[in-house]
């Protein structure tokens, strides 16, 4: 069941309907065991049998977590937390990577048919198993286990963040469920203008740039080094608007319920530094490599070049996170590189004051180093990659026709960048009067509707 489906429309109504209007908020179990079923039938809707693998991690890390309190000895701990990891990291290895691993050991012993096992990936478990993980983690870390089998549930299963995140920290997300929230009406207000921002981000720009990058992409040899480029920068902003879009329908999806998420975007694409991107693009993905990989294979404790080899690690395992094919991996290495390197010039050359010139040549020059991270990231394969990079070598310009329209949203999401940020145009929107507000929703779904072709699943379902 996507956002951006019929189903959903009416999903969600009848979810809000339900929880608030038919379940009284003195009755805050009851409300959270229906969030609970209904996050499962939103799971399940793709296919029953991920639902039978998120309750598995459920059951398993909810007791592990028990255990791990229980339990003082050292040794048993680690022996507890080494099940934890040995259930989710297997589990994820097995349905992300398995005919990866297979496929590379047939060819490296030199067999002509490797073998292509019929292993369907349960959407999401990328990111329930990274919070699930992150939970036991923070246990064996010292931190208090869930008491509540059902926050617990409750809080692996939310539906807004359970197939594309963001990723959930158990302390942000479970001191949350002790109690019912109140839902005001300013909420509810900037909750549908969050989502209403987060829809037209996916409909009017993220799937109308996509049109254009596989269409290009779908043909490299068909197009001149000019549509090339101009797919470079197109697809740069349709993965930002895609799933910046989804993370804004997630959090106000939530916010309707009473409950919070993190944020996980800040407008990226104005870092001036490879570190200061990864402090405003997938947040919460970034943090949990910081917190729960990098600082564990020893952070910056040791000596300069380990803290380059730790980051280098840490970028190459998040590059997999996201895929199993090697086009990812060298993405992450390649971004693993780009810490590494800035850490190493800061190192020998802490950074001084800039000013407004060599600030904004930082960021036009992060900008480019970025999109150039990003064709490893779209192309379906590295060598494909490679040829179209290789096409930026032939003459040609960049044909209006076919790339007019790309371009002027292009433009468009490097203007939204250096526009006021959009949680103060949405308090801006918010204090409208209740017909401003409506005409203003009705203008943007006659443009969705005439406008936005046929609206395509969110690119970070894959993952």
């Amino acid at each position: 069941m996507l956002f951006n489906s019929l189903e959903f429309l009416i999903f969600l109504p009848l979810a809000l309907i339900i929880h608030s209007l038919c379940i009284p908020r003195r009755f805050w179990r009851g409300r959270k065991i229906f969030l609970v079923v209904a996050s499962y039938l939103f799971y399940m809707s793709w296919n029953p049998f991920f639902g039978l693998l998120l309750l598995g991690s459920t059951l398993i890390d909810y007791s592990l977590g028990i255990a791990l309190e229980r339990t003082t000895g050292p040794v048993r701990r680690r022996l507890l937390l080494c099940v934890s990891l040995a259930f989710n990291l297997g589990m994820l290895g097995y349905f992300k990577y398995g005919n990866f691993v297979a496929d590379n050991l047939y060819h490296l012993f030199g067999l002509t048919e490797p073998p292509h096992w019929d292993i369907l990936l349960p959407i999401g478990i990328s990111f329930y198993t990274f919070e699930s993980l992150a939970y036991t983690i923070n246990v064996y870390r010292g931190e208090r286990a869930c008491r509540s089998l059902l926050d617990f549930s409750l809080f692996l299963s939310f539906f807004p963040h359970l197939v594309a995140g963001p990723i959930v920290r158990p302390r942000a997300f479970i001191p949350q469920l002790g109690s019912a929230p109140v839902v005001t009406g300013p909420d509810v207000e900037q909750a549908l203008a969050r989502i209403a921002q987060g829809f037209l981000k996916k409909v009017l720009l993220a799937d109308v740039l996509g049109q254009y990058v596989d269409q290009v992409w779908g043909d490299l040899g068909a197009y001149p080094a000019g549509n090339v480029l101009l797919a470079y920068y197109a697809y740069a902003f349709q993965i930002y608007f895609d799933f910046s879009g989804y993370t804004d329908i997630a959090l106000g999806v939530s916010r309707l319920f009473g409950l919070w998420l993190p944020e996980n975007f800040d407008r990226p694409y104005l870092a001036q530094s490879p570190r200061e991107f990864w402090q405003r693009w997938h947040i919460s993905l970034s943090t949990w490599l910081r917190d729960y990989l990098y600082i564990s294979l020893g952070g910056n404790r040791g000596s300069r070049v380990r803290t380059y080899l730790n980051l280098l690690i840490t970028m190459l395992l998040g590059g997999l996170w996201h895929g199993a094919a090697w086009n990812f991996v060298v993405w992450g290495g390649y971004h693993g590189a780009l810490l590494a390197g800035h850490r190493l010039f800061t190192d020998r050359r802490p950074p001084a004051d800039r000013g407004p010139v060599a600030t904004a040549l930082c960021r036009v020059g992060m900008f480019h180093l970025v999109v150039l991270g990003w064709v490893f990231f779209r192309a379906p394969s590295l060598a494909e990659s490679i040829v179209s990079l290789g096409r930026l070598a032939t003459p040609g310009y960049i044909v209006v026709r076919a790339g007019s329209e790309a371009a002027i949203l292009v433009a468009v999401g490097l203007l939204l960048h250096v526009a006021p940020p959009a949680a103060k145009l949405r308090e801006r929107f918010v204090t409208l009067s209740p017909v401003a507000q409506g005409l203003a929703y009705s203008a943007a779904t006659i443009a969705a509707f005439f406008l936005a072709p046929a609206s395509e699943r969110f690119i970070y379902f894959q993952f």
